[in-house]
């Protein structure tokens, strides 16, 4: 029986195939042509090796290529008999291609599957899908393709097979002149439209130093907010890249200031002759990750901080104390759970992090805590078709009142369609933005065919989606007086939009949003990580 099925599937041919071409051995995704193990054989055994040993045009290339064929086909007749399980298949190599800069261990690293492993193919496909998603999302590469091919068997009970992991490289060198709008948001900077809040930065970014993932980063910033940022990230203790380190230090200086919110709007100060504030600051971060979802993080950072005279008159609540000289410590941890498809836009997966964080100031007459919760959700509902929802929420609790630390919704990543202009203050908030999109247009990939443009940036890729928004919120602020007329109170907002996603995780947004004081308007967004 073993005998016949031999014969039988080693007389399976292909057409079109030419001697000794090993690169076709196999070249097809497996997603699109069915199944590994039920792949024919691609030629006729008995003429090819008539053909090359008669003709004597044998190759070395071609003699392993003929080897690897016969083996994989002897194993599908074991196979056809029940003598080994369809299911297994072994990871017995894993190829990479494209890495001209970045490390194999750096790719290696970010890999759910290592040589050796044994998995069925589902699991195996299924991989290969997690893998590419891993890749993308450390914004080291443009493009990503994952695929595998039969191999020798080469363990008993399993069919062998080879990844190849075939990447091209970003453009890691960013020298940095950037124009900055010190607002919330674009929308914000665009309503007021205040030049002397603009911060003109120039400097030099470097991505994959050494190609181990590593981060520099220098500054030099003038205008609104002056001064140096140096940082130095991604820096692996150890040979399994679990455990790692970053440092930050800056020297910043402004002579426009945040110094307080009325009617839901922020206060801005301005003094041209003097510095209003004179920060210095150095963090240092340990961070664990055991696997390529979880990471622990625990940051322990010092602020000094010198205040013009004028601050503190102004708003005598402003940091909780009445020195104008400030020496903070700061302690904070964050764990997040990463599993989502694509962090810069994502649509399939879930996210779920935390953080504890802990401030002493003023000779530690000062205390502060936070502690907040974000989870996530993505979901593909129907084709092109996805839906989203992700909660933001916090408790702070302080000794003394003090504004710097109840800025909450309308700052950094905790916003609600429709208040873009708006700022709410307070001790405790929860904010949950839901949205359905629908994928207008698939991704386009168009290929520049200047001679003068990089090989980084010769392919563009652009996808577009539309989109309904629906978000809530609320906040609670036990100082409130009749001017905050949004805190303690519920929040909704609506509207419809546009996202423009493209390459080196940039998205441009626009949208028409309405909110529970039946303010409607346009606004307008961009998110570009690199720059």
């Amino acid at each position: 029986m073993i005998f016949l099925s031999m014969i039988c599937i080693l007389q399976i041919s292909y057409n079109n195939l030419k001697l000794g071409d090993p690169t076709r051995l196999h070249n097809s995704t497996p997603h699109a042509k069915g199944s590994f193990i039920r792949q024919n054989s691609r030629y006729n055994i008995f003429n090819l090796i008539f053909k090359l040993f008669i003709k004597n045009i044998i190759t070395f290339e071609a003699m392993k290529v003929m080897m690897n064929k016969i083996v994989w086909r002897i194993s599908l007749a074991l196979l056809i008999c029940g003598y080994i399980k369809a299911s297994d298949i072994c990871i017995s190599n894993i190829y990479i291609s494209g890495n001209k800069q970045t490390k194999e261990f750096t790719i290696l690293r970010e890999l759910p599957f290592h040589t050796g492993d044994i998995m069925s193919e589902d699991k195996l496909i299924h991989q290969l899908q997690v893998a590419t998603e891993h890749l993308n999302n450390t914004s080291l590469f443009n493009y990503v393709h994952i695929d595998y091919m039969p191999d020798t068997l080469n363990r008993d009970n399993c069919l062998s097979c080879i990844v190849t992991i075939q990447v091209e490289e970003r453009w890691y060198y960013w020298p940095q002149v950037s124009l900055k709008l010190e607002d919330r948001n674009l929308s914000a900077w665009l309503h007021e439209k205040n030049f002397n809040r603009v911060t003109i930065g120039w400097g030099l970014r470097i991505y994959n130093v050494f190609g181990m993932r590593h981060k520099i980063a220098v500054s030099h910033y003038f205008g609104y907010e002056k001064g140096l940022r140096l940082s130095y990230s991604n820096i692996a203790l150890d040979k399994k890249r679990t455990k790692m380190l970053g440092f930050s230090t800056s020297m910043l200086f402004n002579k426009n200031l945040n110094v307080g919110s009325e009617k839901n709007k922020v206060i801005y100060i301005k003094d041209p002759d003097n510095f209003l504030d004179r920060t210095f600051e150095g963090m240092i971060r340990y961070s664990y990750r055991p696997g390529i979802r979880n990471t622990h993080a625990i940051d322990i950072g010092y602020q000094r901080t010198h205040l013009g005279d004028t601050i503190l008159k102004i708003n005598e609540n402003y940091w909780g104390s009445d020195n104008p000289v400030n020496h903070a410590f700061k302690l904070s941890y964050d764990y997040s759970y990463e599993h989502r498809n694509y962090i810069a836009y994502p649509t399939k997966g879930y996210y779920a992090g935390t953080e504890i964080k802990g401030i002493t100031a003023d000779k530690m007459h000062f205390f502060y805590g936070e502690l907040n919760l974000k989870l996530q959700y993505y979901e593909e509902i129907f084709s092109r078709w996805f839906w989203s929802s992700r909660l933001n929420t916090g408790i702070t609790v302080k000794n003394k009142r003090a504004y710097t630390y109840d800025r909450h919704v309308g700052y950094e990543d905790k916003n609600i369609t429709g208040y873009d202009y708006y700022v709410i203050d307070g001790q405790r908030y929860a904010i949950l933005n839901n949205d359905i999109r629908f994928l207008l247009m698939p991704e386009k990939i168009f290929n520049l065919d200047s001679s003068r443009t990089t090989s980084k940036f010769k392919k563009i890729h652009i996808s577009l989606y539309a989109k309904l928004m629906y978000d809530v919120g609320y906040v609670h602020n036990k100082y409130r007086d009749e001017a905050h007329t949004l805190a303690n109170a519920f929040l909704w907002g609506s509207g419809l939009g546009l996202d423009l996603v493209t390459y080196y995780d940039v998205v441009l947004n626009c949208s028409y949003a309405i909110n529970k004081m039946g303010e409607g308007r346009f606004y307008f967004g961009i998110k570009a990580p690199l720059f």
